[in-house]
């Protein structure tokens, strides 16, 4: 069965949400620096994650918001994604599929992968800080909005989990990754093409890392 990246996920915490009463608004950035926070700090505290969740349209909306604020801070993004199963587990006490655990896996993969890669070329950790103050910075892309109605079968779901670069979840995401540099001003569409090609390839090992965690507590079919 296919499901979408994020709505699966909101629409079952949405009532914890309105019992809780969001207050308030952030962009997409500030909501992911949030949940990281939080798992970081306190775990999974429902609470407070609810209203964050359900500001997002998925986690890589981050990358429409200021890159520079993203990628700047220390707090890992890569635990997001085995706290939000659980969080989904604790809410509903449903085993989820296949394609919902490689939903939220591999977008928090992603986003470690992004922003590691991005502190180790510090040229282009300068490049996206100085674009943060821009009107490009906070303009959602096609290639973004795209992502939310992107749909995931269980059989790409295992090939992401496997071999990411290969996924069209990876593809999914390399092309509004690019977008978002060709729309903050990168010049050289070949070097954007490398960019996300690296960063695809280096999400592998993430996902890994977060699957071995997942699997403390859910149950990944991977064979």
């Amino acid at each position: 069965m296919a499901t979408r990246l994020w709505s699966f996920l909101t629409a079952d915490i949405y009532d914890l949400v309105a019992l809780e009463g969001a207050k308030g608004t952030v962009d997409a950035a500030d909501a992911v620096l949030g949940l990281a926070e939080v798992f970081a700090e306190e775990g999974p505290n429902l609470q407070k994650l609810a209203p964050l969740v359900n500001q997002l349209d998925s986690l890589l909306a981050a990358l429409n918001s200021p890159l520079g604020k993203l990628v700047g801070s220390t707090l890992p993004f890569l635990p997001i994604g085995p706290g939000l199963l659980k969080v989904y587990l604790e809410i509903t006490q449903k085993e989820l599929t296949l394609a919902q655990s490689v939903a939220l896996i591999s977008q928090a993969a992603y986003l470690e992968s992004f922003r590691e890669f991005v502190k180790q070329h510090p040229k282009v950790e300068q490049w996206l800080a100085a674009k943060d103050g821009t009107p490009q910075a906070k303009t959602i892309t096609l290639e973004m909005k795209a992502l939310g109605i992107f749909e995931l079968s269980d059989q790409d779901a295992r090939l992401a989990a496997l071999h990411f670069q290969q996924s069209s979840l990876a593809t999914a995401f390399n092309n509004a990754l690019r977008a978002r540099l060709v729309q903050l001003g990168i010049d050289d569409l070949k070097m954007a093409n490398r960019i996300v090609e690296v960063i695809a390839k280096k999400t592998n090992r993430h996902m890994k890392t977060a699957i071995a965690d997942a699997k403390s507590c859910l149950n990944l079919r991977l064979e």
